[in-house]
């Protein structure tokens, strides 16, 4: 019995792997669907739900929470300012400092459309699993994120290689 059970559950991660992949590479392509929409670039959307997220930082701690040179993030920056999505604004604790502060109704406006027609689809597709389902994919998520954390901080810990020209 425990012969058969190990190439069922290998064939199971093989799978699960697949499909990890195929997910992954959706969320980038449909993310990069909805920034086009928005008049953006994937990656600039991207930082603009890490301001979501955490709020108004420092370009430093934009750069420290993305893993990208504080150069690029100056760049982006600069895009979104442009764009009016977001302003710098001096820190209120230390005016020295300079925040990154997102415009949310503008955010909202520019990107909310493509997200509420989406979240209807997801109701429906949601309705297709009972709770119990559904608690298994929230907990295969949660260590998903947390392993996806870990890896980002380990990989932006080792020097990173300069591209190929």
């Amino acid at each position: 019995m425990e012969r058969k059970k190990k190439p069922e559950k290998n064939a199971l991660l093989a799978d699960i792997g697949h499909l990890t992949k195929e997910f992954s590479t959706g969320t980038v392509l449909m993310h990069q669907a909805i920034a086009q929409q928005a008049g953006l670039t994937g990656t600039d959307h991207k930082y603009i739900d890490l301001l979501l997220q955490h709020g108004s930082m420092t370009a430093g701690q934009l750069s420290e929470l993305s893993g990208i040179t504080t150069g690029a993030v100056t760049a982006m920056i600069d895009r979104l300012e442009k764009s009016k999505l977001v302003k710098r604004e001096p820190s209120p604790d230390d005016r020295r400092k300079v925040l990154v502060v997102l415009d949310r109704e503008e955010a909202t406006k520019r990107i909310g459309p493509a997200f509420k027609a989406m979240q209807q689809d997801l109701e429906k597709l949601y309705d297709q699993f009972t709770r119990a389902e559904l608690k298994t994919v929230e907990k295969y998520l949660k260590a998903v994120v947390e392993f996806t954390n870990k890896q980002i901080r380990n990989l932006n810990e080792k020097p990173a290689k300069k591209p190929r020209k």
